[in-house]
């Protein structure tokens, strides 16, 4: 579930639709409309505000402030009696319309609409959200380089990481700088986690307009890693669920990938784990890999970890490097050995783990 703010000191997020969660940017005031003339108009991302004409423009009552805390809830569907359930069965009576996802209005004491909803129909608080708590993976702002890695539902805290660096830190120049992310997921798992594809697409879009339009340094990288496991059939493809995927065919900056390409290639992965560090390892053969998306590679299998830490260590540009782990103990574990075993005074090299177990 993903519900808004009800405070006033989150407004960095991006602007978005109120009418379709599409985010939206701001068109500069043409030539021909005089400085003295009320001009705030805004464009979907998907669109090329230079093919529209200003009566199809969005102004500013349509938009809101995406500022949003994001809460992702296992449902246990086969107890109707446990707490997962009855909350997700209240949040659906909230959408009438019974499609999904929805986006809840309200309006402010100016009388203007904004995303989100605080009470519910029966005048009480929807939804009360304690924290947040310290965790372990906050502490990956204080290296240059971080190995960031989320399994099953460890991986929120790796989502909320990813949108600071992606959308705001590195637009403002803050660390780390070279971040290497592995999502560890079962086959069986991926459709659970669309709603992690589509961001992963989003935020992967969003970073090449940003780099093409010089907000974000090129000494910034991101390289992410998928290694899905128990893949021992092959599956068939069906549309994701939810949501209007959004075409972006007039938009200035065109993305180098589809949400359905890379949920395909998650529940059918070709390249096996084991030449992971060995494509990794080779700019010819990693440029065009057949398992690429951006700055996405998808594997079959789980990781190796003592070649991927070797693999680190070998290309560092930094002394001291972060190990952030959220999930099962069986992997913080081998993540434990490894930077024992790779961390070393005399090679100058220091791999920090900090992980949380569930």
């Amino acid at each position: 579930f993903t519900i808004s703010s009800a405070a006033d000191d989150l407004r960095i997020g991006d602007l978005i639709s109120v009418a379709t969660g599409e985010p939206v940017v701001e068109v500069p005031r043409p030539a021909n409309v005089p400085k003295t003339s009320k001009w705030q108009k805004y464009c979907p991302i998907s669109k090329d505000y230079r093919k529209m004409s200003p009566g199809d423009l969005l102004d500013k009552h349509e938009v809101a402030y995406n500022d949003f805390v994001s809460v992702h809830i296992k449902v246990h569907q086969a107890n109707p009696n446990s707490w997962t359930r009855k909350l997700k069965d209240y949040i659906e009576l909230l959408n009438p319309g019974g499609s999904f996802p929805y986006y809840f209005t309200q309006r402010n004491e100016r009388g203007e609409v904004e995303v989100g909803r605080l009470l519910g129909p029966d005048g009480q608080q929807v939804i009360t959200v304690d924290g947040p708590h310290s965790a372990p993976s906050e502490h990956y702002n204080e290296y240059g380089t971080v190995m960031l890695i989320g399994a099953g539902i460890g991986l929120t805290p790796c989502s909320s990481i990813l949108s600071a660096l992606l959308k705001f830190r590195w637009k403002k120049n803050f660390r780390p700088e070279i971040l290497h992310f592995y999502w560890v997921v079962r086959q069986s798992d991926v459709d659970g986690f669309q709603w992690f594809i589509r961001r992963l697409t989003e935020l992967e879009h969003g970073l090449k307009r940003d780099r093409e339009q010089e907000q974000v340094d090129r000494r910034y990288y991101a390289e992410i890693n998928i290694f899905v496991t128990g893949a021992k059939e092959k599956r068939d493809v069906q549309p994701m669920r939810g949501g209007k995927r959004l075409v972006y065919s007039d938009a200035l900056t065109q993305p180098s990938f589809a949400d359905e390409d890379l949920y395909a290639a998650m529940l059918n992965p070709t390249v096996s784990s084991k030449e992971a560090t060995a494509i990794l390892g080779d700019p010819e053969r990693a440029e065009s890999a057949p398992n690429r998306f951006q700055d996405i590679f998808v594997w079959n299998g789980r990781p190796i970890w003592s070649e991927i830490f070797a693999q680190v260590k070998e290309n560092r540009v930094d002394r001291n490097i972060g190990v952030c782990f959220c999930g099962a103990p069986v992997i913080g574990a081998a993540l434990g050995e490894n930077c024992r075993l790779y961390s070393s005074e005399e090679e100058d090299c220091l791999f920090t783990l900090h992980k949380e177990n569930f």
